[in-house]
């Protein structure tokens, strides 16, 4: 908060200021400051928006115009613009932070515009804690932990104050762990096919007694159903954020998957792409990596193609075009050569050419995530402040 107020105490200074330049030279400079700031803060446009445009008015007066989920970038304009002693009216819009929403369904589709023809962006399980940026009717802008912006169906989401997501931080919660699709039912001693809440995944958050009734948690959703569920399978989520690096547990869900379908978008265990995958059997161990097979190619430690035997375990190996580099295709690493990977399918391939399960796709490098936590990128659960 205390940055948003000084953004809005030095827009208006600008005003009084219109007038003093407004030539062409002055819009040519505040296009090329606005360009130089976006690629410095927001150069990706799944992590921030940042459209802000400059242009001259009928009066000939230079305008700011658009909005930043960014207030460092936009503020960040405004100052260099300031410095080099162009005058402007700021027409910008700084989309707010402290706006909030949880998943309310098991798993939630992200669209990359607010229509449910617009293609899939990513998912969101049930409990995630998510940024609003924009409120529309039936669809919401949102941003997820792993900095992701799409559009989410309203009625996917549940709007939560500032001071329910604090209390919902400090609540006992409990995190599914089971890596196999459990449900919720009514009353805790009847699992009739008529007594269901709700469905979960692994990974869902729900708030929950810690005393257990008959073997069961009485959970309650974020929408603020109740039930009750098998205590065992979820784990306190203090004790799943804890976690120490464990390549076997990753490689443990991995496996769990075999078999389960490719979805352009999906991000859970009923249905994944192939980053999507490797997010879904690293959140298993409290880490949360970037979305996308591209992002996370920047992260971690690397390693080059032709060193692939010294990979190990859980490390992520990425696939793409040879000629240009751009990575296309995510896979986690097991050993001896193999690995396991979202294609068509959940299977397994080789990286050994030598092997008759080697596919010819191009291999581009590899990436270390194990002692890379907390670096850009790879962000341990428990240090990310929208969840503790």
């Amino acid at each position: 908060m205390k940055r948003i107020f000084h953004i809005a105490a030095a827009v208006m200074l600008f005003p009084a200021a219109i007038g003093a330049q407004s030539s062409q030279e002055a819009l040519a400079q505040a296009k090329n400051t606005i360009e130089d700031v976006q690629r410095e803060y927001a150069p990706d446009a799944r992590q921030t928006v940042f459209s802000i445009k400059a242009f001259n008015n009928n009066d000939g007066e230079l305008v700011l115009a658009g909005e930043s989920s960014d207030s460092t970038a936009r503020l960040e304009v405004v100052q260099r613009l300031d410095k080099k002693g162009i005058a402007f009216a700021d027409s910008t819009v700084q989309l707010p932070y402290n706006v909030w929403a949880q998943t309310r369904i098991p798993v939630a589709s992200h669209r990359t515009g607010g229509r449910h023809a617009a293609e899939m962006a990513t998912q969101s399980l049930l409990g995630t804690p998510l940024r609003v940026l924009k409120k529309g009717t039936d669809w919401w802008q949102v941003q997820s932990p792993d900095g992701y912006i799409a559009w989410v169906p309203s009625s996917s989401v549940v709007e939560k104050t500032p001071e329910e997501m604090s209390k919902w931080r400090k609540s006992k919660r409990f995190i599914v762990t089971s890596p196999y699709q459990i449900r919720v039912f009514r009353t805790a001693d009847n699992t009739g096919l008529r007594n269901v809440v709700t469905d979960l995944v692994n990974g869902c958050i729900v708030t929950a007694d810690v005393k257990s009734d008959n073997g069961h948690l009485h959970i309650t959703l974020p929408d603020g159903r109740e039930g009750y569920a098998d205590a065992s399978n979820f784990k306190p989520i203090e004790e799943w954020a804890s976690q120490s690096f464990d390549p076997e547990l990753i490689l443990d869900l991995a496996y769990s998957m075999e078999g389960t379908p490719y979805l352009w978008g999906g991000m859970s265990t009923k249905a994944l792409d192939c980053s999507g995958f490797a997010k879904t059997a690293y959140f298993a161990n409290g880490i949360i990596l970037m979305r996308d097979a591209s992002q996370q190619a920047l992260t971690g430690i690397r390693i080059a193609p032709e060193n692939w035997k010294s990979c190990k375990a859980g490390d992520l190996l990425f696939f793409g075009n040879a000629k240009t580099g751009k990575v296309t295709h995510v896979a986690i690493y097991d050993n001896n050569g193999n690995y396991v990977h979202s294609s068509g399918r959940v299977k397994r391939n080789s990286i050994d050419p030598d092997s008759p399960d080697y596919l010819t796709t191009p291999f581009l490098s590899a990436v270390r995530i194990a002692g890379s936590e907390g670096t850009k990128g790879i962000t341990r659960a428990r240090n990310h402040p929208w969840y503790f």
